[in-house]
């Protein structure tokens, strides 16, 4: 079946149904009317609160604050409406009656839903980061007298509130860079303790010292060539004079070949006579006188025995643990007088009495030796320092890795307090650029003001949607009506009832006109009889 409503339709329902529909809209919009009068007045009082930049260039100063406007604004709003902040607000205003019987948690419900924050934000983004650059806060309620006491506080709630968060997050942020600087500064010194005593340790083979141990042992093994060529020549001087002492390499005449003469010419006598011969006992004389001559002079043996101590003071100090380098340069020096002062009088004598004797060259052969003894201990001193410079060089790379490591550890730990410390200095100028208020902050635009008109509810409105919902359900009880009375409405109906269009359609041709009365509306329902003759 196709749809068969049209405009004529709705006429005739309309017609039809007059009083399903004007019963309900005489009833419902009266009352819906007194519904709408009958509604409290309620206040809002709106203040307007304005998000100001950083009044120092961010290039200079930068905050450590990194919020958003409007992600501090919802985060204040939270915490300005906990329970206990909201009654307390509740509590100095007097917002509810003292016989109240809502619940703590009741009230402060009832607080929040009359507190409404709104963001002012511009299209594109402003210096506050997003677009925030105002918010408005109202306070809604029945007396205008306390909405505007309430929008106010939550106004001053705002703004102590933002500068309390704000005041604390950069303290809190210069404290944990404090924290975080004094931890690092203790690595820190852990590592150059570390360094300290590591260099301490290997003081002998650090890598700084390379060079010098290189020029160290380049001059101790010239040194020890030098030492070993000069005790050579000792040697060969020494072997010379033992020569001449051994084979009387005297010249002719001298001291050496008379007592070697008179010494076998006594072997003769005494082969044939006694000892009391007077010539055994001439040559005996003789001999002794020779010999006498020959022994050194009191000098010489008074400056050998000094040469003697000087060399056995300088060996036991030279053996001694407690030896010390300027004592042992002293008894060195000691030693080289008394050897000089000894050659210096051996030559004298020597060039007093002409020919070498036998005391002489010996006390040349104690010089030698004393020179091949103190160049003994400076070869071994200097092969001792070879060795322990050798040992140096050799522990030199491993001693420079081990403290490059600590180094790098070092220098990476150094770097990383320098960089905080930086920041630590941006922190706590962002936290003085807080405590001066000088950083982005919230400022009253417009405080709010006693509301004079109220904000709700808007009753012109409201009786415009009473109005429209009762013809709205009157025309619903009318569609409501037909529906259950199943009639036929009109041709269009007719047409859509038997499927075919009519022949003809005849008019309604009213009759003479009824009075319109309830009495005749009653009559034709057939309520009541109709007592009037009828026309034949």
């Amino acid at each position: 079946m196709t749809e068969t409503f049209s405009i004529e339709d709705g006429l005739i329902i309309l017609r039809r149904r007059i009083w399903y529909f004007l019963i309900p809209v005489i009833a419902i919009a009266p009352i819906g009317a007194a519904i709408v009068l009958a509604m409290p007045a309620k206040y809002t009082a709106r203040g307007t609160i304005l998000v100001e930049s950083q009044q120092i260039p961010v290039d200079y100063v930068r905050s450590t604050i990194n919020a958003y406007a409007q992600e501090r604004i919802q985060t204040i709003r939270q915490r300005v409406m906990t329970v206990n902040q909201a009654l307390e607000v509740a509590d100095k205003h007097n917002v509810f009656p003292k016989n109240t019987t809502l619940s703590e948690s009741e009230r402060a419900q009832k607080m929040r839903d009359g507190l409404n924050v709104s963001l002012i934000t511009v299209g594109r983004k402003s210096r506050s980061g997003d677009g925030t650059i105002a918010f408005t806060v109202s306070y809604t309620h029945r007396d205008p007298n306390k909405a505007y006491l309430v929008a106010n506080e939550f106004m001053t709630l705002f703004l102590s509130e933002d500068v309390r968060t704000r005041t604390a997050g950069a303290s809190n942020t210069t404290e944990f860079f404090e924290r975080e600087a004094q931890k690092l500064l203790a690595q820190v010194s852990g590592i150059e303790q570390r360094i300290s005593e590591f260099k301490v340790q290997n003081a002998d083979a650090l890598p700084e010292h390379l060079n010098m141990h290189l020029d160290m042992l380049e001059r101790a093994n010239r040194q020890y060539v030098t030492s070993e060529r000069s005790n050579e020549q000792l040697e060969e001087e020494k072997q010379f004079l033992a020569s001449q002492l051994v084979s009387g390499a005297e010249a002719t005449g001298g001291l050496s070949a008379q007592l070697q003469a008179l010494e076998s010419q006594l072997a003769l006598l005494r082969a044939t006579y006694y000892d009391g011969y007077p010539e055994i006992r001439q040559s005996q004389d003789q001999i002794s006188a020779i010999k006498r001559r020959m022994r050194p002079s009191t000098a010489i043996q008074t400056l050998r025995q000094e040469l003697a101590l000087a060399d056995t003071a300088l060996t036991d100090l030279e053996r001694s643990e407690e030896a010390d380098s300027e004592a042992v340069a002293a008894a060195e020096a000691r030693v080289e007088e008394a050897r000089r002062k000894l050659s210096d009088q051996i030559s004298s004598e020597s060039r007093a009495g002409g020919d070498a004797s036998n005391a002489q060259i010996e006390a040349r052969i104690a010089l030698i030796d004393n020179r091949i003894r103190m160049n003994d201990r400076r070869t071994n001193a200097l092969s001792a320092e070879i060795e322990d410079l050798q040992t140096r060089i050799a522990r030199t790379p491993a001693v420079e890795r081990d403290l490059a490591t600590l180094t790098r550890d070092y220098d990476n730990l150094f770097g990383e307090y320098r960089e905080l410390r930086a920041k630590q200095q941006d922190a706590q100028l962002a936290e003085n650029l807080e405590e001066n208020q000088q950083a982005e902050k919230f400022s009253i635009l417009e405080p709010a003001r006693r509301p004079h008109q109220p904000s709700s509810p808007d009753r012109p409105k409201l009786l415009v949607f009473a109005l429209f919902a009762a013809f709205a359900i009157g025309g619903a009880c009318a569609m409501l009506a037909e529906l259950l009375f199943s009639t036929i409405r009109g041709r269009v109906h007719v047409s859509g009832v038997i499927e075919e269009h009519p022949i003809a359609v005849i008019p309604y041709i009213p009759g003479e006109p009824k009075k319109r009365s309830v009495l005749g509306f009653l009559r034709r329902r057939g309520v009541i009889a109709d007592t009037e003759p009828q026309p034949v």
